[in-house]
Order: structure tokens, then sequence, then C-alpha cells
């Protein structure tokens, strides 16, 4: 249903699918491991590195979203899957004021029926 059947239109949604695996997931979740360690000396390093790549790329989902609705143009599977990441960014440190265009596309997705009921069910260790 969020996957377009036209290539032209496909291609944009694999685009931005391939950027929250290839970015999206991984570097807040290095921000996940890094802040959960106790031993500063061990953290510090990790985590600022990784925290400046998850708010580079929080900088480049805004950009994008200044110019669509949605990553992919139209609301598209990319968009769940980069949700999936972005509804963690307190965890990550990060504050969607800095992200005004994320703000606005989180809010919008978060208002959905589905996603809110995506969302309701319980996860162990989250």
């Amino acid at each position: 249903k969020f996957l377009p059947a036209s290539l032209r239109e496909r291609v944009p949604v694999l685009e931005w699918l391939m950027w929250q695996m290839g970015g999206f997931g991984p570097m807040p979740g290095q921000v996940h491991h890094f802040a959960a360690l106790e031993a500063e000396a061990d953290r510090r390093y990790g985590l600022k590195r990784f925290s400046d790549e998850t708010h580079r790329l929080y900088g480049v989902l805004d950009r994008r979203l200044a110019e669509a609705e949605f990553v992919a143009g139209e609301l598209s599977v990319a968009d769940f899957a980069i949700l999936g990441w972005a509804w963690r960014h307190e965890r990550h440190k990060v504050d969607l004021a800095s992200y005004p265009n994320v703000r606005r596309w989180y809010d919008t997705l978060f208002a959905r029926p589905g996603v809110q009921r995506g969302f309701a069910v319980k996860l162990d260790n989250v």
C-alpha cells in the first residue's frame, strides 16, 4: 500500500529507505550504545562522534521535508522506516524544535490512527 507501483515514484521511496538503513538507523543506534556506558572515558568519544552524525542526519531530513510533505513526496514505507527511529529523538538527545520540518512530519505521522495503534503496542526494553 505504501510502496508505489510506478518505477518513477518507487525510486525515491527506495532511496529514502536506503538512507534510513545506512544512516538514520545505525547512527542513532550508536548514540544509544554510547549513552548507556557508565564510564565517562569510555563513552565521551563515541557519544560525541555519533551524536554529531545523528544531528547531521536530522538536518538532512529537515531540509528534505522543507521541500516535501513526506520524504519521497507521497506517504510511503520510507516515512514509516524513518519514524521507527525518529520517535526516539529524546533518547538521541535531539530536540525537534531545532528541526521544524521534522517536527511537522513527525506530528503528521503520529496523527494517523494506524501509527497510533502501532505505537500503542507494548515493547520490551524501550
